[in-house]
C-alpha cells in the first residue's frame, strides 16, 4: 500500500492552496486572490507524529461547471476525492456558507470518503457564527484554522494522523531515487497532453487556451521497473511580455527552478509552429545549466508529409539549435500517442550516459593522443600545454583539465575538446562541462 493521500477540496478562493503551502512550509502551489488559480492536481509529501501521507491541492469546486475547463477541474477533483483516504473539505468562515458549498458537501457525503470540515480565514472572533455554521455541513469532525497565521495547524495534523490508516514495514516507497524529468517549453506546446498520454489517465489539465498549466505538477509513476517523476510547467513566454508580479511570473520562475533541480529536460516544440527566439531561450537555459535535454517535436500529426519532410524538419531543429549539436530529437504526437513512450527509454538510457565516471588514467591516456594529434593553438607566441585531466562529477559529466594558460584556450578548442570526449567515452546526447586550471595553482595547492 502507497502512503495515504489527504485532498484539500473546496470552492474557488477558499485558501485550499495557502493551506497546502502552510502545511509543507514553503511555497509550491501558487496563491492569488483570483479564483481558480490551481486547476491541477498538485501532489506534496508530508510527515508528522512519524506517520508519512501526501496532500493533494485540487482546483475550486464548482458543482455545476458551466465552460470545459471548469468541467475538467472538477474532473480532476474527482479523481483526487476517490484516491484519497481523507478528505479536507476548506470552507471561508469569513463569507459564511454559501448554496455551492452546501453541494460540494453533498457530493462529498456520496463518495463515502471520511472528510474533515476545515474553516479557514479564521482570524477574528468576529466570525464565531460562521464557525458554528459548519456543523450545519453534517459531518463528524470541523476544525477551524488560519493558513495565513498558523493557526490550527497542528490540531488539523494530529487528528489527520489519529484517523489515516496505518501502514507496515513492507509499505515504503521504493528505494530508487525516480529520474526527476522537467516538461518545459512555450505555451500550448502539448507538454500536459504528452504526460497524460504517459501515465494513461488525464492527470494534467489539456485545453487549447495557452497558459493552461499555473503550477508545476510532479507526477511520480514506474515504467518498466524505472521510476520517473514528470515534472509538468507553465509555459515559459518572453519576460517582456509577462505582467510583472502576476500569477504567470512566478509560474516562470517555478519553471526555471524545475529545470534547475530535474536531472533531464524535455523541451516541448509544437512543430506546426515556427521555432521562435524562446525555445532557443529555453533550450539554452537547459544547457547552461548542464541539463540533459530532448527536444520535443510536438504535434508531428499535423504536417504534411513527404520522403524529405523529416529530414528537412531534422535539419531546421538542428540549425536553431546550432550551439547545442549534441541535443536528441524525437518527433511526437502527444494526440495519437506517436513516439512519447520513446522519451522515456532515452531519458533512462541519457540518464545512465551522465552518469557515467571514467577512469583517470583512461581519461589522461585519452588527453595525451588527442592533444598530440591536435595542440592547442599557440596564443601570444605561447602555446598551453595541457598537462592533466580528472572527472571530477557527474549529471553533467564534468572535467577539470590542468594546463598552463587556462584563460587562453580557444572556445573553439574547448568545443573541440568536448565533442572528442563525447565521441571517445560515449557521451553522445549529454552535455559536458569542461573546468580549466592552471598547473601553477595545482602545485601550490
Amino acid at each position: 500500500m502507497a502512503e495515504p493521500i489527504v485532498a484539500i477540496v473546496g470552492r474557488p478562493n477558499v485558501g485550499k492552496s495557502s493551506l497546502f503551502n502552510r502545511i509543507l512550509g514553503r511555497r509550491i502551489a501558487v496563491v492569488d486572490d483570483i479564483p481558480g488559480v490551481t486547476r491541477d492536481r498538485l501532489y506534496a509529501p508530508v510527515e508528522w507524529r512519524d506517520k508519512r501521507f501526501r496532500i493533494v491541492d485540487t482546483g475550486g469546486l464548482v458543482p455545476d461547471p458551466d465552460d470545459s475547463m471548469i468541467e475538467q477541474v472538477k474532473f480532476q477533483v474527482g479523481i483526487a476525492v476517490r484516491e484519497a483516504s481523507l478528505i479536507w473539505y476548506v470552507v471561508d468562515l469569513i463569507d459564511g456558507l454559501s448554496p455551492d458549498d452546501h453541494a460540494v458537501a453533498d457530493m462529498l457525503r456520496a463518495s463515502g470518503k471520511r472528510v474533515f470540515v476545515v474553516g479557514n480565514k479564521a482570524d477574528d472572533m468576529k466570525i464565531e457564527m460562521n464557525l458554528a455554521e459548519m456543523y450545519q455541513l453534517g459531518f463528524d469532525d470541523n476544525l477551524p484554522v488560519s493558513a495565513i497565521h498558523k493557526n490550527g495547524i497542528e490540531p488539523l495534523l494530529d487528528r489527520t494522523v489519529e484517523v489515516l490508516p496505518e501502514q507496515s514495514d513492507d509499505d515504503d516507497e521504493p528505494s530508487q531515487t525516480p529520474i526527476q524529468v522537467a516538461v518545459v517549453g512555450r505555451p500550448n506546446a502539448g507538454k500536459s497532453s504528452i504526460i497524460n498520454a504517459l501515465i494513461g489517465e488525464t492527470r494534467m489539465i489539456v485545453d487549447d487556451v495557452p497558459g493552461t498549466t499555473r503550477d508545476s505538477i510532479n507526477v511520480l509513476f514506474e515504467k518498466d521497473a524505472m521510476r520517473f517523476e514528470l515534472i509538468d510547467t507553465a509555459g515559459m513566454r518572453r519576460r517582456n511580455r509577462i505582467e510583472k508580479r502576476s500569477v504567470e511570473e512566478h509560474s516562470v520562475l517555478r519553471s526555471t527552478r524545475s529545470v534547475q533541480k530535474a536531472d533531464v529536460t524535455w523541451l516541448v516544440l509544437d512543430i506546426s509552429r515556427e521555432i521562435s527566439h524562446q525555445d532557443q531561450t529555453i533550450g539554452a537555459f537547459a544547457a547552461r545549466h548542464g541539463k540533459i535535454c530532448i527536444v520535443v517535436a510536438n504535434k508531428w500529426d499535423l504536417i504534411e508529409k513527404d520522403n524529405h519532410t523529416f529530414n528537412e524538419y531534422t535539419q531546421e531543429i538542428q540549425d536553431v539549435f546550432s550551439a547545442y549539436d549534441y541535443l536528441p530529437i524525437v518527433f511526437t504526437s502527444a494526440v495519437k500517442g506517436q513516439r512519447v513512450e520513446n522519451l522515456l527509454e532515452l531519458t533512462q538510457r541519457l540518464f545512465t550516459v551522465g552518469s557515467t565516471r571514467v577512469a583517470t588514467p583512461i581519461l589522461n591516456d585519452w588527453l595525451r593522443g588527442t592533444t598530440h594529434e591536435m595542440p592547442p593553438p599557440v596564443v601570444k607566441s605561447r602555446r598551453p600545454s595541457l598537462k592533466y585531466i580528472t572527472q571530477v562529477d557527474i549529471l553533467p559529466p564534468t572535467f577539470v583539465i590542468f594546463t598552463t594558460m587556462p584563460d587562453y584556450i580557444p572556445e573553439g578548442y574547448q568545443r573541440f575538446l568536448t565533442n572528442r570526449l563525447r565521441e571517445a567515452f560515449d557521451f553522445e546526447g549529454v552535455p559536458i562541462q569542461l573546468i580549466f586550471r592552471d598547473t601553477h595553482a595545482e602545485r601550490e595547492s
